[in-house]
């Protein structure tokens, strides 16, 4: 049967079998997603023992007094009441620095930060009439096995280490009788300790006017919670950042944090998945120029080896899933990208046998750099790809115009 009479029909195979393909891009899109969800397990793993997400709250002061009460027999019943006392100044310093630890064939970054909290605390002069049964300063950090070493707080003249917790809390009685009977004092204090943590490192404002000051080597972070930073400075070693934060707009402390997100940029798993979603269009782009060869260049491409050339064609994002677990993601690319196009160059000699195969060889090389370019621009990418499908729609249009007369011939 001639070309001109199967046509129709081949086209309609073809159509077929390209959207066979889609099974086996499933397939590897369903690894890609496994092989997160693995990471991911790795990753808690690691963060269990390192120290989880942390949220860094206080100093407090926590004061039990006695009062009164008059009941209606006229008796006076002596009760128990405990108050806090907050900041009335609260300075975070805040240094950070990440690492990368490994678990198998997966990295995960955590970090370790030194924190020097400042401030003083302003006691009621209420208090000096009342009969204090207990002092206790406390804070709080969100997972207390990422702390490192000892946790000092120094109150005025005195210091303390705490060396009890229950819950995500630290509490250390403490002796502050003389400010107490002065009342209306403002006691310092300067608190000191180093934590573990990952993903994320957050603050409550607890202070009637709350400043951090965070630097850190993460060079990706995401400023995150209910307030931006008021200055930033990110670069390639990583980044500085101030917050200060007012009574007047946090609203509840303990319902409101703000910080960072320690981001190790975007994943092998992330970009794989990417790439593969332009799977398709590469596929079909490749499809249509083997048509295109056949009509114009009177060559003869069987549904066989189109099978053939599809599937290699989607080998290549198995490939890049399993380099970019072992080398970084753009040499995973580029090698995948290599060993394919060199394999289907030696395949379309073979059917071919003239200088097509190059130019064949040549789209599927160009199909895979765009993919790429397109891949690194995060931002624009919608844009950019809608353009570009746009323009090839446009050079496929031109390339086809005369098929017509080919398929006369």
């Amino acid at each position: 049967m001639k070309l001109k009479d199967s046509l129709p029909l081949k086209i309609a195979l073809m159509g077929v079998l390209a959207l066979l393909m889609l099974i086996p891009l499933a397939m590897i899109q369903s690894q890609i997603h496994d092989r997160q969800v693995a990471a991911d397990t790795s990753r808690d793993e690691v963060s269990a023992s390192w120290g989880r997400a942390q949220t860094l709250t206080g100093p407090v002061l926590q004061l039990t007094y006695e009062y009164k009460v008059e009941d209606k027999e006229q008796k006076n019943t002596v009760k128990e009441a405990t108050e806090a006392v907050f900041p009335r100044k609260l300075s975070y310093d805040i240094d950070s620095r990440t690492q990368i630890l490994h678990r198998s064939i997966y990295d995960i970054m955590v970090y370790g930060a030194d924190v020097v909290v400042t401030g003083d605390f302003v006691i009621p002069a209420s208090y000096a009439q009342e009969k204090i049964t207990g002092q206790w300063v406390e804070m709080g950090i969100s997972d207390l096995r990422g702390i490192e070493g000892s946790v000092d707080i120094t109150l005025g003249e005195k210091a303390y280490a705490f060396h009890s917790g229950a819950g995500r809390t630290l509490s250390e009685s403490i002796d502050l009788d003389q400010a107490l009977m002065d009342g209306e004092t403002a006691v310092p204090f300067r608190l000191t300790y180093r934590v573990k943590g990952s993903s994320s490192l957050m603050v409550k404002p607890y202070g009637e006017t709350t400043e951090v000051r965070m630097h850190s080597n993460c060079p990706d972070p995401s400023f995150t919670g209910d307030f931006l930073p008021s200055e930033r400075e990110v670069t390639d070693e990583g980044f500085t950042a101030r917050w200060s934060v007012s009574e007047i707009n946090r609203g509840n402390p303990d319902d409101t944090s703000f910080g960072v997100n320690m981001l190790q940029g975007v994943t092998q798993y992330q970009q794989t998945t990417r790439s593969a979603k332009y799977g398709i269009l590469v596929i079909l782009l490749v499809f249509i120029a083997g048509l295109a060869v056949e009509l114009v260049g009177k060559k003869k491409i069987d549904l066989v080896q189109y099978l053939v050339i599809g599937l290699s064609l989607v080998l290549f994002y198995a490939l890049v899933l399993s380099f970019s677990e072992f080398m970084r993601f753009p040499v995973a690319y580029g090698l995948a990208a290599l060993m394919t196009v060199a394999a289907l160059f030696g395949y379309f000699r073979g059917i071919l046998r003239d200088k097509t195969a190059w130019l064949l060889t040549a789209l599927v090389a160009v199909a895979y750099l765009l993919s790429y370019i397109l891949l690194q621009m995060q931002t624009y990418a919608l844009l950019a790809g809608t353009l570009l499908l746009f323009v090839l729609l446009v050079g496929i249009m031109y390339l086809t115009t005369n098929l017509n007369k080919h398929y006369e011939a």
